[in-house]
């Protein structure tokens, strides 16, 4: 899709997309989906749409990963999985 010169919300969209993120392929070995992550995060905050978007690369801020890196270290506690570090599971760090 080419970038128009005066239109700069679009390339500030296409700097927004991060690629899928290697949280998507751990969470589908693991067998662990987007409503056991939002469950294990409890009153955090956290939403569906916030795990979809960390899945699929939407770029987060550094606060949103940190909330989704815990409520997913804690849905693998439950099937004592090891914890996951932020390299593990983002291939950026959140603005």
């Amino acid at each position: 899709m080419p970038i128009e010169p005066d239109n700069p919300t679009q390339s500030d969209a296409e700097t927004m997309l991060m690629g899928v993120q290697p949280l998507d392929a751990v969470l589908e070995a693991r067998g662990i989906n987007n409503h056991a992550v939002v469950a294990a995060a409890g009153g955090d905050g956290l939403t569906h749409k916030v795990v979809q978007k960390a899945r699929k690369g939407r770029q987060l801020t550094a606060r949103a990963q940190k909330k989704v890196l815990a409520a997913v270290n804690a849905a693998g506690k439950l099937k004592e999985f090891p914890p996951l570090k932020h390299d593990e599971a983002f291939n950026y760090i959140g603005r």
